[in-house]
């Protein structure tokens, strides 16, 4: 194998990023992906192909691969010249109700002895890299504050403005709070965490919409429109009203699974009050909406549930896809081809 055009590899977390710069190298897939996929087999990995993405998406079935060994698992992709390798493991609880290859932070999540086979892994890739081309290697350090991370992200930034050593917005759209206000760098903003509870910290600029928030030492990437430039009146109130939802709406599907009415019936009246519950259909999938309008199934059990005002306003917004379902199965549809 001949020496390649120089790979740059950027690991975050369990994330591996493996880029060429050769868009020409037509040999980048044989060579590096078949390689990496080969190399991890001969160290124990069980690599085999993802069983959604073959369902799904079969055409790209080819640039997709599982792997797994003890504890951990992996998820292997190519797109052109790059490789994307993200590594967690089946030990902690899940968080994401689309598991944990889903979750955020997932080094700080693995045991002791995961967190050590990642980055033996890691440093195993990296070696074989340097081994076929030259390779620059960005990694973020584990230890680092969130002030000494974001330094170091405005440092590696294509965006950055040599005067001011930092990326800045292209327009006021960019930096328009939840509130209205617009924001600066630097200065004090409120946010609604993962669990709806307020937090105040510090914003500063990252790129397009997107803000760096430090907040009780953390770091947090928080687009402008969910930041506000003054508290909001109840500080104790939790802002989790799609997440509350979309758990009465599991639990509700759950109760119609196991046939108990009753308990149907009470999550029904907190979700609705008396007001009946509408569904909406998708033509273009052949398939129901999911809770808050994310997602698609053909379940009727765990299709989302509506207001009449609410299936009704999506439906009129995309008429000639949308229908909606009425409590008594029936369909209504908005567009001028069903007037």
């Amino acid at each position: 194998m001949t020496m390649r055009a120089k790979i740059d590899v950027n690991i975050h977390d369990t994330h591996i990023g493996i880029w060429q710069d050769d868009a020409h190298d037509e040999t980048f897939r044989s060579e590096v992906f078949g390689t990496l996929i080969r190399g991890m087999r001969g160290r124990g990995w069980h690599v085999h192909e993802d069983p959604e993405i073959r369902r799904r998406f079969h055409i790209l079935n080819s640039s997709h691969r599982l792997a797994a060994r003890g504890n951990m698992r992996a998820s292997i992709e190519i797109a052109g010249r790059c490789i994307k390798v993200e590594f967690w493991a089946q030990t902690w609880p899940i968080d994401n109700r689309n598991g944990r290859r889903y979750d955020f932070r997932k080094l700080q999540r693995l045991d002791y002895l995961d967190r050590l086979r990642f980055c033996l892994e890691a440093r195993r890739i990296v070696a074989w890299l340097e081994t076929i081309a030259p390779v620059t290697v960005k990694q973020d350090t584990p230890n680092a504050t969130a002030m000494e991370r974001i330094e170091k992200r405005y440092a590696e930034s294509w965006h950055r403005d040599k005067v001011l050593g930092r990326p800045t917005w292209s327009g006021d759209y960019n930096r328009q709070s939840q509130d209205g206000a617009l924001l600066e760098h630097g200065q004090t903003v409120w946010f609604p965490d993962r669990k709806g509870r307020i937090v105040r910290g510090t914003a500063y600029y990252n790129i397009n919409n997107m803000w760096w928030v430090v907040a009780g030492g953390e770091l947090h990437n928080e687009g402008c429109h969910s930041l506000m430039t003054a508290p909001p009146a109840d500080l104790r109130k939790k802002r989790n009203e799609r997440g509350r939802r979309s758990k009465l709406e599991r639990k509700l599907a759950l109760a119609i699974e196991r046939m108990d009415f009753q308990r149907a019936e009470l999550i029904k009246n907190i979700l609705f009050g008396g007001e009946p519950a509408f569904m909406i259909w998708a033509r273009d999938h052949s398939a129901y909406y999911r809770s808050q309008y994310s997602g698609y199934t053909t379940d009727r059990i765990r299709a989302g549930k509506y207001t009449r005002a609410e299936a009704e306003r999506e439906c009129r917004r995309v008429p000639h896809e949308l229908e909606m379902v009425c409590p008594d199965g029936t369909h209504v549809r908005f567009d001028k081809a069903a007037a």
